[in-house]
């Protein structure tokens, strides 16, 4: 009876290849990354809906980067699944964080640096209008620290009321024309 226990599909392919591949045969080598490939290409089409190369390619690269950590006396599928399996979610976590920060062109950002912080803020007339409805408080309030583009505590001094005050009344002002401007958008 063998020490070795019975190599069946892609293990008993791929023993060999990997053997001999991680004594320097060069053909060997070309073979086990031309049957990798294959199998990264079924496993990765099962997993993603998308075109799955480059994460194919990326399986490739860490084969060969990590042949010389194989050990020849245990199986190959298991360390040729564990590649796989942490090449392929490296790819879903780029692509989630992708969505959810979406890419934005230089030339936005540059636009975004390079205009003047110092130029007053020009408001939309719809957003005059809006503020125009507001009550008398909930406007002097607004206007102090938007548009006069004063503290918290300067608005709290200048209509002396309480810096909390201030707050719930811009809190307020902030509802109501966010409900306005809903409206006039609509």
């Amino acid at each position: 009876m063998s020490d070795t226990p019975a190599r069946t599909g892609h293990e008993a392919r791929l023993h060999p290849l990997f053997v001999a591949a991680c004594g320097g045969d060069r053909r060997c080598y070309a073979a086990l990354l031309s049957a990798i490939s294959d199998i990264a290409q079924g496993y990765v089409r099962r997993k993603l809906s998308a075109d799955g190369d480059d994460v194919v390619q990326e399986i490739l690269i860490s084969v060969h980067k990590g042949l010389h950590t194989y050990d020849v006396k245990r199986p190959c599928m298991p360390w040729l699944a564990a590649i796989m399996h942490y090449r392929l979610n490296d790819a879903l976590r780029r692509r989630y964080r992708d969505q959810r920060m979406p890419k934005v062109a230089i030339e936005d950002v540059e636009a975004y640096l390079c205009a003047p912080v110092t130029e007053s803020i020009d408001l939309d007339e719809h957003i005059v209008a809006a503020i125009a409805e507001l009550p008398e408080g909930q406007q002097k309030v607004i206007t102090g620290m938007y548009v006069k583009d004063m503290s918290v505590a300067d608005v709290s001094k200048a209509l002396g009321m309480s810096i909390s005050a201030v707050k719930v009344t811009a809190h307020r002002a902030y509802k109501r024309l966010r409900d306005k401007l809903k409206e006039g958008g609509s």
